[in-house]
């Protein structure tokens, strides 16, 4: 069974981006995210789903 919820740690080596930056779009509201006891976690269904807007809004920008 795959692990829903991952730390900046785990979200930082999967989306290949530095901890610094993950914790930077944190602040800024750019990424989704939990609070859960405390600390910061992300639903990888979540961040799926927000790549893939990422990539639709980069196509829409790119056709214009």
């Amino acid at each position: 069974m795959e692990k829903r919820f991952l730390t900046v740690a785990e979200i930082s080596q999967y989306l290949g981006f530095k901890p610094s930056a993950i914790r930077c779009w944190v602040r800024k509201g750019t990424i989704p995210f939990n609070k859960l006891n405390g600390g910061i976690r992300f639903d990888i269904e979540k961040i799926e789903r927000w790549i893939s807007h990422q990539a639709r809004q980069s196509e829409i920008s790119a056709n214009n």
